[in-house]
């Protein structure tokens, strides 16, 4: 198990009780609830930090020597009947790199369950102590809620996107009028779409517009029927050529072998890469069309805006770095995330207006 020193733990402390005051907006006594999965010493830095605080604080491991499918009925039970005022889930998968991709469909299902309980919940998918210690843990939490909040109203009704990038992406995107901008510098719910619970990631440092839906479907293995959450599409046409890093691949990519992905109203209609490394994100997403029937789709644009995230091939930091951008393909119990590094983005209004929001990376 990996360790801090005291320097370096009270260094992560501080700036958890910062994340807890300035985006999670919690007060002292509030309930707090810490999930434990792999990561033992950000953990105990979390409980020294809510307690700290003054928070009323409990914790839950996920200890499974596996890949969980569905994470415990006895956790899920905790936060429906005694739903904390906030909490946070610490996933560290640097052991265990390929359980990231494999343990994405017992996430979706946990974040769909957070959105229907009224909770601030952080979300560490990937998360390690290097990015605790010198990475985007350690921004400036109150700077990042206020440029948020500047960047939110910056996006406010716009209709369309259009995403083009020094490597070749060239991709328009419409936004649904169900979609709507949100960020996970500020997390105090109701979600944006009028759910009691309200998630998003920690280290934080993105806006996005994303939104999922329960959806009865078929599953083909079993013959049965089954609600499951899949994404609202949000209509894209173009290219996107990732050249940086991946969701569930843990190295960054070959900008020599990116992915590139086609879409057509909104669809996939192409997945191609060279780098054999890669091909389990493919596989993946044809293993969610087979089992369900239902097309892979365009599910999030995302813009990064934390200062001090790195490229590290981890996509939990590498979505949150400044000046870059990215979007997912996503389908029942899968998500990838795409990143562009120095995109240029234009965008149109419900009005017809026009502005360029941010130019070969930097924010206008």
């Amino acid at each position: 198990m990996e360790t801090l020193n005291l320097a370096d733990f009270e260094k992560v402390v501080s700036k958890l009780m910062e994340f807890v005051r300035y985006c999670q907006k919690l007060k002292p006594n509030n309930s707090y609830l810490i999930v434990n999965r792999n990561s033992f010493t950000l953990a105990k830095a979390a409980l020294k930090a809510t307690q700290d605080y003054g928070l009323k604080v409990k914790s839950f491991d996920l200890s499974a020597d596996k890949p969980y499918k569905h994470f415990p009925q006895k956790f899920l039970r905790l936060l429906r009947e005694e739903t904390p005022k906030g909490g946070m889930g610490l996933f560290d998968y640097s052991k265990h790199p390929d359980w990231g991709l494999k343990e994405t469909g017992a996430r979706i299902e946990l974040l769909s369950e957070i959105e229907q309980i009224p909770i601030s919940w952080a979300h560490s998918p990937g998360i390690t102590l290097d990015m605790a210690v010198n990475g985007p843990l350690q921004c400036n939490y109150k700077k990042m809620a206020k440029e948020a909040e500047t960047i939110l109203q910056k996006l406010r009704n716009v209709k369309g996107l259009h995403i083009t990038a020094p490597k070749g992406t060239d991709v328009r995107i419409t936004i649904p009028e169900a979609v709507k901008f949100d960020t996970d510098c500020i997390i105090v719910p109701p979600n944006v779409y009028g759910g009691p619970g309200k998630f998003g990631n920690l280290p934080i440092g993105e806006v996005w517009a994303l939104k999922r839906k329960f959806v009865e479907v078929l599953d083909r293995e079993t013959g049965q029927k089954v609600t499951q959450s899949y994404p609202e599409k949000l209509v894209a046409n173009g290219k996107w050529i990732c050249d940086v890093c991946a969701g569930g691949y843990p190295h960054r990519i070959d900008p020599e072998r990116p992915i590139i992905v086609e879409f057509r109203e909104g669809v996939v209609n192409g997945f191609r890469c060279d780098d054999p490394g890669l091909r389990t994100l493919h596989d993946e997403m044809l293993t969610s069309q087979k089992k369900y029937g239902l097309p892979t789709i365009l599910e999030e644009i995302g813009i990064g805006l934390n200062e001090k995230a790195r490229i590290t091939g981890n996509m939990l930091e590498d979505e949150k770095i400044r000046g870059t951008c990215h979007v997912a393909a996503g389908n029942v119990r899968f998500h990838v995330d795409m990143l562009v590094d120095k995109p240029t983005i234009d965008v149109t209004y419900m009005n017809g207006a026009r502005a360029e929001i941010m130019k070969n990376g930097v924010i206008s």
